[in-house]
């Protein structure tokens, strides 16, 4: 098993002289400390927090707090992180996911997702996002902080029998880790080769998605209206780019999250919420993934 290569923290700060300031990571790190029922949580991933709400510290700390006790709650995304199981797995052979290897134009990291096996049996989407979940980790603290990150799905091979198995609450907790939780900056989502139910779909999350997240979607019938936000020379060669194929990239990225997989089975033992220790309930379990 080869060891997570975190991003330089010295280079951070270097990289992002004049915004990220040591003095907001300490007050960061004296708030986190404040909080027993918080994980230790290191300088590296409190500058990832900071840089994802643009140096907004009270932010941030809202951001830690979904962060961590999302990750202890939520067992359909987070409850069966073991790449040996036979669901990740088939996962890994149900969906490609490719993280490009260029930056656009603005410095903005792209991942690429489509599914590859259109056998609805295989298909379970809890399974997949708990996949392509461990391989943004990864991603995150070896990468560092970046301008921001830009989503394309490749609709290409769903299908109608797809749709009784979109499970709807896991699509809504999806929906809230990526807009509350995750330390990125999500500058887009894009949908391409977008099937004829779309409208379907939509019907079904648009209920969860907020204005912010509903204004980056751009829904594309073909390839070529995706290219003004996305170079073509920046997309794998079979999509007409000049990266490698898609399998190659999917390859790669899955190849090094089995590597890591003992630091991901780790990392879920140490960086949980101890519910017990929380000084005030300031939100309950309910209110928290807007339940009620």
């Amino acid at each position: 098993m080869k060891s997570i290569q975190f991003a330089n923290v010295e280079d951070q700060y270097r990289n992002n002289a004049g915004e990220l300031r040591s003095t907001d990571v300490q007050k960061l790190d004296e708030w986190v400390r404040a909080q027993p029922h918080l994980p230790p949580i290191t300088e590296l991933e409190l500058i990832l927090f900071l840089h994802s709400n643009y140096y907004d510290v009270e932010a941030a700390q809202r951001t830690i707090e979904c962060y961590y006790t999302f990750r202890t709650s939520c067992k359909n995304l987070f409850g069966n992180r073991n790449l040996d199981k036979d669901s990740i797995q088939m996962a890994m052979n149900v969906l490609d996911l490719a993280i490009l290897p260029g930056s656009t134009p603005e410095g903005y990291r792209v991942l690429l997702a489509k599914i590859v096996d259109p056998d609805t049996s295989k298909f379970s989407l809890s399974s997949l996002l708990t996949l392509a979940l461990m391989c943004v980790d990864i991603q995150l603290w070896e990468e560092g902080c970046k301008n921001g990150s830009i989503l394309i799905i490749d609709m290409d091979g769903i299908h109608l029998g797809h749709l009784p198995k979109l499970g709807i609450f896991t699509l809504k907790d999806l929906l809230y880790f990526i807009l509350e939780g995750l330390p990125i900056r999500l500058k887009g989502l894009h949908l391409t080769n977008v099937v004829p139910f779309i409208d379907r779909i939509m019907t079904m999350v648009r209920p969860f998605m907020k204005k912010e997240l509903l204004e980056m979607l751009h829904l594309h019938t073909k390839m070529h209206t995706l290219f003004p936000y996305i170079p073509q020379h920046l997309l794998p060669s079979d999509y007409g780019g000049m990266a490698r194929p898609r399998k190659s990239l999917r390859d790669d990225l899955y190849n090094h999250t089995i590597e890591c997989g003992d630091h991901l089975a780790s990392y879920d033992k140490v960086k949980r919420v101890d519910e017990s220790k929380r000084i005030a309930k300031l939100r309950t379990m309910g209110n928290l993934f807007g339940l009620i």
